[in-house]
């Protein structure tokens, strides 16, 4: 929510500078025509705020200077005898309110009033201070520097026939060079369009970045297990589906969880179920076809006694086997049967020799 009401503020920062260019006064013109409309000077001026605004085809007439000078008191009309264009004074500033300067000059018949600086070019805008006066005034009245009323005043001694021309505006300016406060308000405003542009694209990055970081890796599923085939190789245990022994050559099927099954009996059995799993313990097993994608070994007699070597479950099975086997035969040998007692000692004894068989445990 910061972000949006940031790009709000950087908009109304530009609006109100757009809105303060076009609020700054505009510049009109007085210009001077010479030898009889051949040839024309402009001067720079203000209108002032009160009176009547100058009409667009402007206001002509021949120049006077105001006696007295700073129309602080009634001045002298116009002199007659210059045909049909009226006469607009030039007044000092100073010693009075701008107010009371042209209303002296619109009650001494005067067309227009232009007042001018003293030891100084800058332009003001001219405001009322008497609301009862700002009522009176009929005429237009505009501002100039102290360097256009002397040219002003070196143009009418010399031409007599000269005059001048109140316009309201300078002509139209196709350039923002013309209008500085525009230009640089537009330089501005798309400076901070830029800016604004660039920051929410670094946020929406770093939120994406800060997104991708807290998530972290993603947890990989631990594979399961497959089962292995193998070649028996010597005749031992028996298979938990058919529950028949092992014999020279068969392809088992040894699960991760060490149980042995003929591949004739366990892959029907994996076909057949919903889920892969075995049959005996339910341990979850990754399925294989036919031994594919699993180890095919064929194991003979190996060495138990090499160091480091751990003989697979299928010996360990067949070794107890050999020995229960044994135990029972011997004990059928001695008593003519297989009374309780007897496979009891066997099975105790063979159990003890199974935990003698197993590998210590780590500690």
């Amino acid at each position: 929510m910061g972000w949006p009401r940031a790009a709000l503020a950087l908009g109304a920062a530009e609006a109100s500078l757009i809105l303060l260019a076009l609020l700054v006064p505009s510049e009109a013109l007085v210009r001077a025509v010479l030898d009889g409309n051949a040839s024309t000077v402009d001067f720079a001026d203000l209108p002032a705020l009160f009176g009547l605004p100058l009409a667009p085809e402007g206001v002509r007439g021949y120049l006077m200077e105001a006696k007295p000078a700073n129309a602080c008191h009634p001045i002298e009309g116009p002199r007659p005898g210059n045909g049909s264009l009226g006469a607009i004074v030039l007044i000092r500033r100073y010693d009075c309110t701008f107010d009371l300067k042209v209303l002296h000059a619109q009650r001494a018949g005067f067309e227009a009033a232009i007042v001018h600086n003293v030891r100084s070019d800058e332009l003001v805008r001219m405001a009322h201070v008497y609301e009862d006066l700002r009522r009176q005034i009929a005429i237009p009245s505009v501002f100039v520097g102290e360097a256009a009323s002397q040219d002003l005043r070196v143009i009418v001694r010399c031409d007599k026939a000269a005059h001048v021309l109140l316009l309201p505006d300078y002509p139209p300016c196709p350039d923002l060079d013309c209008h500085p406060v525009l230009a640089v308000s537009w330089v501005l405003g798309r400076a901070l369009a830029l800016l604004t542009s660039v920051l929410f694209v670094l946020r929406q990055l770093w939120n994406w970045l800060w997104a991708w970081w807290t998530r972290g890796p993603a947890v990989k599923p631990q594979p399961c297990q497959k089962a292995q085939v193998r070649t028996f190789t010597r005749r031992n245990d028996l298979c938990a589906i058919c529950l028949d022994e092992y014999e020279e050559g068969d392809q088992l099927k040894i699960l991760p969880c060490s149980h042995t099954y003929h591949c004739k009996c366990i892959d029907p059995w994996f076909s057949q179920a919903a889920r892969r799993s075995c049959p005996v313990c339910k341990q979850s097993v990754a399925g294989t076809e036919d031994g594919s994608d699993s180890t095919v070994e064929s194991f003979g007699d190996e060495d138990p006694s090499l160091p480091g070597h751990r003989p697979p479950i299928w010996a360990i099975q067949a070794r107890l086997r050999s020995r229960r086997l044994e135990l029972l035969a011997r004990a059928g040998g001695s008593q003519g049967c297989c009374s309780s007692t007897s496979v009891g000692v066997a099975e105790a004894v063979a159990s003890s020799e199974r935990s003698s068989e197993r590998p210590p445990e780590p500690r």
